[in-house]
């Protein structure tokens, strides 16, 4: 009994205490709110990332934070950021106005305790900073170097990687790969390009360019070409125009030697059984039918690229039809089709060859882009990014198949990504389990129960090469997705170390896939087959480190700027190097179709070629730069790796005259582009000049003026074997004329403008040359925005 009196005892005690606490906390509040406010410590800023705040964990304060990198959430760790003034010391806490000053008084002499009176600071100061007007604001990819530093606002703007050109109410961005952003790069050649308008014998030859090119390439498909469509099916049309069987016969050999081994879509067994069951069953039109023929002719229209003129001429309007009109035809079959068909697999290849297919009929980049990102989503839909090892419902020859098919829809989207400068589509997944088996198509077929013995990856099968590209998919979408990031001076280190991932790939590739000398004498599809995935590897490795060499330093002597340097120049070296392969002039390939293969070469690589030669001149402008800037006693090529002697200016120098020739030669080809020619010519010389301003200046334009008239040079040779309309007799005069332009010599000097031929002076093509109106590039801004 007397040990219960003790607890209740304590209890009373207890809430006796409790009472008073409360009553001292009335008291507190009270006093507050009848007296001047205490002064409180200082608020400290907060230097900690978002991220860390919200986890509560300490922060080291970089750029992005240990935290962050341990959790593989680069992208999240944002700070926030409070601009000062620079004459004036930080504000202490954020000002308030008079009336907000007297609201929050107004709770306080209404005896609102001193915890509901921070909460109600807090809510006030949280509706300030997530205001339109707010004093502070996220800024991603942004240093903190000290508590509230002063920050320029130029430096805190985040900065794409691209070129947003504006023309009124137009607008379209441009990647970083695209000449107008790379134009940037070269701050003499865009000074000189700019102010070309000026120069009446420049503006003169790149009209009389253009005109030719007008006249001697072929005119694209339009929609036009597409009416009567509405009338009926787009299946029957598709079905009766079909070209006859030989021509499908060598057309749908070219397609399966250069694309069914790196970008694997089909199973080359089965189509060729559905082939031959097609032409013996023509006229019965089963359900097959349905699916076959847009198939088959959105391969002969990839095919119809590699082959510029017809086995025989009384199939000029087959090529003619597949050229043109078949590939809207496949469009419009896509399109149409019910929902229920939509997800079959083989719609879903249609798809997919009919992508590849744009690739090479030079649809716009962002069109690609565009169209891929709906194909990768057409493919999730239908569950080609899982993983469906366990899955009974599937055979082996459909699963098969639809690894295949998915690999090389995540390979045209990073393509297609690379090309236009814009994220890749395909999210982050484990491309493990998805990866084809090391098989050949022979090894199995639609009845196969289960999976054959598969090969070892050093045997080489027909899958080898997409086993090879599969392999380190993960990595070059990471290395992509960091080539987005603009901030290529920071993680520098990050990027090195992605990068020597992707070096790591490029030396495992088996031997029997690596390009080697004595290739050069064997079949030009195998040869063709190497360099396709050889260059697939080495783009997002290029496109990773271009924007540190880009961004960096004059006086930049880290190691591994160096390391970034090396892997860029070998890299464009070797690209540039493939032309050999290929080059009727001087490959060792003795087979008859040699054109063929130049020509898709410079279809799916031209790019990759001007890219690849303004990187050399890159590196070549930063040599110059480091020879001016360093003496000779504390010369930087000390700390320059050893094999930078290995490559002299003048040996570089070749290589892109090399690369501008290739690019000359081809100007009469619907993909070549005058303006691609002109920004090589002016960037090389800009590189190469040397002297006073005017003196660099006359170098330049010298440089520009003789790469235009050799496209003029090979434009007229063209004119004159298709027999445009021009007399022979005109042709003559301004051949003849024209070669006596440049005379021969190592120095680049032209004659007065005064002695240059002048197209106008042909009696047949004077009228329509002076009526041509030139679209070569804007002058009218003062800035090199080109054709939108």
């Amino acid at each position: 009994m007397g040990r219960d009196r003790a607890a209740l005892g304590d209890a009373f005690g207890a809430s006796a205490m409790l009472g008073n606490l409360i009553f001292n906390i009335g008291d507190v509040n009270a006093t507050a709110s009848m007296q001047t406010p205490q002064s409180r410590k200082r608020p400290r800023p907060i230097v900690s990332c978002l991220r860390c705040r919200e986890k509560k964990l300490k922060c080291d304060r970089l750029m992005p934070c240990q935290n962050c990198v341990k959790s593989a959430c680069r992208a999240d760790c944002t700070y926030n950021q409070q601009p000062g003034a620079e004459s004036q010391s930080p504000p202490k806490r954020v000002q308030l106005t008079e009336g907000e000053h007297y609201q929050r008084t107004i709770p306080a002499i209404a005896g609102v305790g001193i915890i509901e009176d921070l909460q109600m600071r807090v809510i006030k100061l949280e509706e300030r900073l997530a205001g339109p007007n707010g004093n502070w604001g996220p800024i991603r990819d942004a240093p903190v170097q000290s508590s509230w530093p002063q920050t320029d606002t130029t430096q805190s703007t985040s900065h794409f990687l691209g070129t947003l050109v504006v023309k009124g109410s137009r607008s379209r961005y441009h990647g970083q790969n695209n000449r107008t952003t790379l134009l940037n790069q070269f701050a003499d050649a865009k000074t000189f390009i700019n102010q070309c308008s000026s120069d009446s014998a420049l503006v003169g030859l790149a009209k009389e360019v253009q005109f030719l090119q007008s006249k001697s390439q072929l005119v694209m498909a339009s929609p036009e070409s597409l009416s009567g469509l509405d009338t009926f099916p787009e299946m029957q049309h598709l079905l009766n125009s079909l070209p006859p069987k030989p021509v499908c016969d060598q057309l749908l050999e070219v397609y399966t030697k250069i694309f069914e081994k790196t970008l694997r879509i089909l199973h080359i067994p089965s189509l060729l059984r559905q082939y031959n069951d097609f032409w013996d069953n023509k006229e019965t039109h089963s359900s097959s039918i349905s699916f076959f023929v847009p198939l088959l002719t959105s391969i002969l229209t990839v095919a119809v690229s590699f082959e510029t003129s017809p086995p025989l001429p009384e199939y000029s309007s087959s090529w003619e039809y597949l050229m043109q009109d078949a590939p809207d035809l496949i469009s419009d079959w896509l399109k149409n089709l019910p929902r229920k068909q939509t997800v079959e697999l083989c719609s879903l290849q249609v798809q997919t060859i009919h992508l590849l297919s744009c690739q090479l009929r030079l649809v716009p980049v962002e069109e690609q882009w565009k169209a891929s990102g709906v194909l990768v989503r057409s493919a999730m839909t239908m569950g080609l990014h899982v993983n469906l090892s366990q899955a009974t419902n599937l055979s082996f020859f459909q699963a098969e198949i639809r690894r295949r098919l998915w690999i090389t829809i995540v390979e045209l989207d990073l393509q297609a990504s690379i090309a236009s400068g814009m994220p890749v589509m395909t999210p982050a997944l484990d491309f493990g389990p998805l990866t084809p088996n090391n098989l050949n198509d022979e090894d199995f077929d639609e009845s196969t129960p289960n999976r054959p013995l598969c090969k070892t990856l050093d045997e080489e099968t027909d899958s080898s090469a997409q086993i090879i590209l599969a392999t380190c998919l993960s990595q070059r979408i990471r290395a992509m997705n960091m080539a987005q990031n603009t901030n290529a001076r920071e993680n520098i280190e990050e990027r090195v170390k992605q990068g020597r991932e992707l070096e790591e790939y490029l030396l495992s590739v088996s031997p029997h896939l690596r390009l080697k000398p004595e290739l050069g004498s064997q079949d030009p599809s195998l040869v063709f087959q190497r360099v396709l995935l050889d260059i697939s590897l080495r783009r997002p490795l290029l496109c990773l480190y271009r924007p540190v060499i880009t961004n960096a330093p004059n006086n930049s002597s880290d190691t591994s700027f160096y390391e970034v340097q090396r892997v860029c120049l070998d890299s464009s070296l070797e690209i540039l190097s493939y032309q050999d392969y290929f080059d009727p002039n001087i490959s060792d390939i003795e087979v008859s179709n040699l054109n063929t293969y130049w020509n898709a070469f410079g279809i799916l690589f031209q790019n990759d070629i001007l890219l690849s030669a303004l990187s050399i001149c890159e590196h070549m402008r930063l040599s110059n730069q480091r020879s001016t800037i360093h003496s000779p006693s504390n010369d930087v090529s000390s700390e320059t790796p050893s094999h930078y002697e290995t490559h002299t200016k003048a040996s570089l120098i070749r290589v892109v005259e090399n690369a501008l020739a290739t690019l000359t030669r081809r100007i009469g080809e619907k993909n070549s582009n005058m303006k691609d020619i002109l920004f090589l010519a002016v960037v090389l010389h800009s590189v190469r000049a040397r002297g006073t301003a005017e003196q660099r200046v006359r170098t330049i334009s010298q440089g520009a003026k003789k790469a235009l008239s050799a496209c003029r040079q090979h434009l007229l040779t063209s004119a004159a074997e298709q027999s445009i309309g021009l007399q022979l007799a005109d042709f003559v005069q301004l051949i003849q004329s024209n070669e006596s332009i440049i005379p021969p010599g190592s120095q680049p000097q032209l004659p007065p403008t005064s002695q240059m031929p002048d197209l106008s002076q042909s009696s047949l093509l004077a009228n329509e040359f002076n009526n041509f109106e030139m679209d070569v590039f804007s002058f009218d801004d003062e800035s090199f925005t080109w054709t939108m």
